[in-house]
């Protein structure tokens, strides 16, 4: 008989002020730092590209990896 893993903790974040693809590479850093994992979804792929430019370009000296 296999054991069940336990559901994984889910972490929402409301954003107030700051704009998505200001605050998506500060929070995804903190996630990975800890270990964690992320799904981001979209509504529009005209915004999952400029989500995605974003996590490779909020820096000049740091980017995010990551897939779409």
């Amino acid at each position: 008989m296999s054991k069940k893993k336990p559901p994984g903790e889910i972490v929402f974040y409301h954003l107030e002020r700051t704009p998505l693809d200001k605050a998506l590479p500060q929070l995804l850093e903190k996630v990975v730092g800890r270990g964690w994992k992320a799904v981001v979804e979209t509504g529009t792929p005209d915004r999952l590209a400029a989500l995605d430019t974003a996590l490779w370009t909020y820096a000049d000296d740091n980017f995010l990896a990551h897939g779409i």
